[in-house]
């Protein structure tokens, strides 16, 4: 089974600088199809359109007959953490060409259930003209799953990429790698191979090059892009000694405890003994700081640990995951770590990272001393299967407009056939996030005792968990949250329609409602239907979304923060409002003289 994991930001994330879009001046110059602009839209019916707004922040890509020109950054690089936002016109096909050479593709493939190397996020093939016919492309590699959002949404890409090496008379050793690549927030690339340029990036491979945004093919735009480069020595940890005690209780005093045995070692490594419990390693050594910086630590321990650089302590007394940075003059410092396991019911498992200025994140440690997860078992993924799929658990979650993460105790998780899901609060009636592609990991509910928690897995766009129907005494009276505001909502669990899929059945505002959600148009939309008995008195309302912004399209189409879409139906019987409040817009339709309302969400 596919799986692909979300990875969340950390301290090792830290250190990106911003490509100025104010002006073109961080750019070659180039012909009259790229142009910075305050902002674009574009209709995800119409092929190849993409408008723009005058102002800075935004560079599009308009290209016609005469002008179709490539643009590239004055930027020349080695090795590189690459991060942007781009949007795409329907139909449309751009790419990111790392040092101007390996391209992963940009396209509009919304919907796309079997992604090929030139779908989006695709490593573009190889070509070599001396190759027989139908075999001249070579060696494109595929995103692990299709993560696209739909055209004129905008869509996160980062890129992790190491260049090829060579050697002082400008011989290739050793290949470039694109060692991770993450499309809307899921992983599509993990540690992939570059044996050469692929097509459109020439023959021969540079120690530095630039980044080419390529423009001879379709409209597109890029906004917020970041970068940090990688080109400082690494940190080194030299002179490295061990100690290994027999320990008496998971304390890191090294006070009473007997010396079993010392000496030198490489790297650091719980491999110096092959005890399994009941053991103290005390690690001692240099680090030598090439450059003057703030340096990041991250040390993983399958037991106690604690660090200390110089005379700073960095972890006094810590378990498995932990995370901490500290500034660094240029020079060298005595190192200290301590680890300490008493029960063998768990596997040893040591690791030191560092991180810097110009250095990316790399190991202390060998890489058999820390196991690649700290989970005692298999992950646990449970996937689409051919008829609905549905899933009770715990949920952690954080909204668009929340502040915090917070866990929601009473949400239900369905998993169509088409690879599309959604999670339901039961609690309020708030459809509060939606993904493609990917079902659940229930790693968390199932591992071990358990905390009772899945994850969505996939391309996920989060809603917002808050009641669903209000009564608004005026229109400028805040939205309900959840708590005492909503304590007229009654859940009345759900039922089966005939094609086994739930309709979420509750009683608020005097009304006993139906909620049904379901894929159409093979899984690209989500269609959510309510209908109630009982007459909605005036002053209640359906919320369909909000955001910072909630623009009205043609027709009955609306765009969230250039996040998400709503449409309803064309001859709906009813009218959606936009209401400002406070600092966020919000899309409503009113509840009073209708029986039922339907709208699509489209991502």
């Amino acid at each position: 089974m596919l799986v692909c994991f979300v990875y969340s930001n950390s301290l090792m994330g830290q250190g990106y600088q911003s490509l100025s879009l104010d002006d073109l001046s961080s750019f070659d110059a180039t012909a009259k199809n790229w142009q910075l602009v305050g902002g674009v839209k574009a209709d995800w019916q119409k092929e190849y359109d993409l408008k723009t707004e005058k102002g800075r922040g935004v560079l599009a890509n308009s290209p016609t007959e005469k002008h179709r020109s490539n643009i590239q950054t004055k930027l020349q690089h080695g090795d590189i953490d690459l991060e942007l936002e781009f949007m795409m016109a329907a139909h449309s096909n751009s790419g990111i060409y790392l040092q101007g050479k390996y391209e992963v593709q940009l396209l509009d493939s919304w919907g796309v259930k079997h992604p090929a190397f030139s779908d989006c996020g695709g490593v573009y093939e190889r070509w070599d003209e001396s190759r027989e016919k139908g075999e001249k492309g070579y060696e494109g590699i595929a995103p692990l799953m299709n993560a696209c959002r739909a055209p004129g949404l905008w869509q996160h890409l980062s890129i992790s990429f190491q260049a090829a090496r060579f050697d002082d008379y400008g011989n290739k050793i050793k290949n470039a790698r694109l060692l991770k690549v993450m499309l809307n927030g899921v992983l599509i690339h993990d540690n992939i191979e570059l044996t050469g340029p692929t097509r459109g990036g020439g023959k021969d491979e540079v120690r530095r090059g630039p980044i080419l945004f390529q423009g001879d093919h379709g409209p597109v735009a890029f906004r917020n892009i970041r970068y940090r480069t990688f080109d400082n020595p690494p940190p080194v940890l030299k002179n490295l000694k061990y100690e290994h005690y027999v320990a008496i209780n998971d304390g890191l005093s090294l006070e009473g405890l007997l010396l079993k045995q010392s000496g030198e070692v490489g790297r650091l490594t719980h491999e110096v003994t092959s005890e399994t419990e009941k053991f103290t390693l005390r690690f001692k050594g240099i680090l030598e700081i090439p450059q003057s910086g703030r340096y990041f630590f991250n040390l993983n321990s399958f037991g106690w640990s604690s660090l200390s650089i110089g005379k700073d302590t960095l972890f006094p007394r810590v378990a498995w995951d932990n995370e901490t940075s500290i500034v660094l003059e240029k020079g060298e410092y005595p190192l200290e770590l301590r680890y300490v396991k008493m029960g063998n019911w768990f596997v040893n498992g040591l690791g030191l990272f560092i991180a810097g200025p110009g250095v990316r994140k790399r190991a202390l440690h060998m890489e058999s001393s820390l196991p690649p997860s700290r989970r005692l078992t298999n992950p646990i993924y449970l996937d689409f299967e051919n008829e609905t799929v549905i899933m009770r658990s715990f949920i952690d979650f954080q909204g668009f407009t929340d502040t915090a993460i917070h866990r929601i105790t009473h949400p239900i998780s369905v998993g169509f056939p088409e690879k599309l899901a959604f999670s339901y609060n039961l609690k309020n009636g708030a459809l509060f996030q939606a993904w493609r592609y990917a079902f659940l990991d229930a790693t968390p509910m199932w591992d071990s005792r358990g905390d009772g928690s899945a994850k969505a897995l996939g391309s996920t766009l989060r809603l917002e968990d808050i009641p669903a129907v209000a009564v608004l005494n005026n229109l400028q009276a805040a939205w309900p949250k959840n708590g005492a505001e909503n304590t007229d909502f009654r859940p009345k669990g759900y039922r089966l329609d005939k094609e086994r899929n739930p309709v979420f059945l509750y009683e608020t505002a005097g009304l006993k409602i139906e909620d049904a959600v379901k894929p159409v148009e093979k899984g690209k939309k989500l269609n959510r239907t309510l209908s109630w008995d009982g007459n909605a008195k005036k002053g209640t309302y359906f919320l369909l979304g909000l955001g910072n912004e909630v623009e009205a399209l043609s027709g009955n189409l609306y765009l969230i923060d250039q996040r998400y879409y709503i449409a309803l139906p064309d001859k709906a019987g009813f009218k959606a409002e936009i209401r400002k409040h406070s600092n966020h817009q919000e899309l409503l339709i009113p509840m009073h003289g209708i029986q039922q309302l339907s709208y699509q969400l489209i991502f």
